[in-house]
């Protein structure tokens, strides 16, 4: 693909083409910016209905969080970027939890998962500019969201 990839001795993967990942970036801000959304409406809604003496919200708010998250996780997949798509579906994860336990969204659950987006769309923008990024980078916020989702272990190497 480029003298730099050929040279180093590897094979071109499809993140060595960030015209795709430049594609995939302004996608998944949207999608993300969609289940923040979808998160800060359930929380609204569990909020006008504590006091109200209906037994709980709708999860199907939550549901659709779960579900753009999830396209978010395909679309790194695709342009392959798996450690990426491993953070991601972390946030995926905890939002499925969420779905379980409809008790259990709160603010800073929510403010978890959005700053695991932030960082991650952060990430790509650097990688898009060029610059020397490892996933690594990233592993705060997946510990973070790994803990919301109930994960029993957590390591650095997962990414």
């Amino acid at each position: 693909m480029t003298d730099s990839v050929e040279s180093a001795g590897r094979e071109p993967t499809p993140a060595d083409d960030l015209s795709a990942l430049a594609w995939v970036v302004g996608e998944l801000r949207r999608s993300l910016e969609t289940a923040h959304k979808a998160l800060r409406r359930y929380l609204k809604e569990a909020e006008a209905v504590a006091g109200s003496g209906v037994d709980a919200v709708d999860p199907s708010v939550l549901r659709s969080a779960r579900t753009q998250l999830h396209q978010g996780v395909g679309a790194l997949e695709l342009v392959g970027l798996p450690a990426m798509a491993d953070v991601l579906r972390g946030s995926e994860a905890a939002v499925q939890r969420m779905v379980a336990r409809p008790a259990m969204p709160d603010a800073a659950a929510v403010e978890t998962i959005e700053r695991v987006s932030f960082a991650l769309l952060d990430f790509l923008g650097r990688q898009l500019a060029g610059k020397p990024v490892s996933p690594v980078m990233l592993f705060p916020q997946y510990r973070a969201v790994q803990q919301l989702a109930g994960a029993d272990r957590v390591h650095p190497a997962d990414l």
